[in-house]
């Protein structure tokens, strides 16, 4: 009978623990002043203008997920590359530097896309920015820190509600580098 107990117990509870859940932003990207400021300093004093090619990720890549709570739906549904590549525009357009007519093309390359929501919880994000101009062109990683918690569930959700601030840090990082004029000119 003890037996019994213990199973209809720790059945129900073991179901609960490990069934899935996503996550989906409560908010759409915004442009970050610090952003529209730097891509001022790098493009609009040259009076230069970009547009945005290529985004891709790398294979080591995946989706973000989070502990067993399952995927975490950051991107709105959109793939993850459609909605950096989102995000680049929408900064461009910001700093009025975004011209789809423009000889400089932008493209990026998404090498990092990690969530931790144990412990430090935050996101790491790399970058590789290139350009028609610099094939080569530089490599950024920025981290973001948010808080977490003992529930999976609001921790997944703090981690989906610290994307766009670390996805804003990250694209920061990106065009505040002093690398970044070399997409622009050699």
């Amino acid at each position: 009978m003890k037996k019994f107990w213990i199973m209809a117990t720790c059945v129900p509870l073991l179901v609960t623990l490990s069934a899935c859940d996503t996550t989906s932003p409560m908010a759409s990207y915004s442009v970050l002043p610090a952003n529209t400021l730097a891509l001022q300093g790098a493009l609009k004093s040259k009076g230069a203008t970009v547009k945005v090619g290529d985004v891709t990720k790398a294979a080591t890549v995946s989706d973000p997920h989070c502990r067993l709570a399952g995927a975490l739906d950051v991107t709105n549904g959109k793939t993850v590359e459609a909605y950096v590549k989102s995000a680049l525009q929408a900064e461009l357009l910001a700093a009025q530097s975004y011209d789809v007519a423009a000889p400089t093309t932008i493209n990026a390359r998404l090498d990092q896309l990690d969530v931790n929501t144990v412990g430090d919880a935050a996101w790491t994000i790399g970058l590789t920015l290139t350009s028609n101009v610099n094939p080569t062109g530089y490599q950024v990683t920025s981290t973001y820190k948010f808080k977490t918690s003992f529930s999976a569930i609001a921790a997944c959700q703090n981690a989906t509600s610290a994307f766009i601030p670390a996805l804003q840090e990250a694209i920061g990082s990106g065009v505040s580098n002093a690398q970044f004029a070399t997409l622009i000119t050699q």
